[in-house]
């Protein structure tokens, strides 16, 4: 009698290939950079064949915008949970910020090569581009609804532009991140972590002046 394998057993391996792919290709984007990275590479890293990659992914740069798109969300989901749990626009945004800068440097070595090698990885192709955009609106749109809803308590000046802000706060955050990458400062700590949010967060509320 011929053996039945259930439907829900080749769901789980082609998951777990999909996902072997995945960690496989962020693992050598930490090592040789996304420039350096072949398909090749990728099968031989993750343990299978050539053929097997192109299963799932048609090319290097489908599989790239796999690898940023599952990352974000991750992402972005940690940072929701977060800062649900928070009262208050600047609460809210302290979390945010602390959430996003843990992230990064648990994938450190991912995040400096992605940062420092963007125009490589983001504007291969228009789609990457799109795509990259669409994850960025909807995280500024997020910071977006959190200054908005200040704004109407008044905890934060009716003046401002929600959406723009969100848009100020990212860059920010990255920033620092790239400046702590080219100085050498990689090896995280606590104390570091909530200096770099702290410092963030009052440049972000209050700028540089003295006043």
């Amino acid at each position: 009698m011929a053996l039945v394998v259930p439907n829900n057993i080749y769901m789980a391996e082609n998951i777990d290939k999909y996902e072997l792919i995945l960690s496989s290709s962020r693992k050598l984007i930490e090592e040789i950079g996304f420039s350096a990275l072949t398909m090749d590479k990728v099968a031989q890293k993750a343990g299978i064949a050539k053929g097997t990659v192109y299963l799932y992914f048609k090319d290097k740069d489908e599989l790239l915008e796999k690898v940023l798109s599952s990352g974000f969300e991750k992402m972005f989901e940690r940072i929701q949970s977060r800062v649900a749990k928070e009262s208050g626009g600047i609460n809210k945004l302290r979390a945010l910020i602390g959430e996003n800068i843990n992230h990064i440097y648990e994938n450190r070595y991912f995040f400096k090569t992605i940062f420092l090698d963007e125009v490589n990885v983001v504007f291969l192709k228009k789609q990457s581009k799109e795509s990259f955009n669409l994850r960025r609106k909807r995280y500024t749109d997020f910071i977006g609804e959190i200054i908005k809803s200040s704004i109407d308590s008044g905890e934060f000046r009716s003046d401002l532009h929600p959406a723009k802000v969100g848009y100020m706060l990212v860059s920010l955050i990255k920033t620092s991140a790239i400046y702590n990458f080219l100085n050498d400062r990689f090896e995280p700590v606590p104390e570091m972590l909530e200096k770099d949010t702290e410092e963030i967060l009052n440049l972000f509320l209050h700028g540089i002046s003295v006043k």
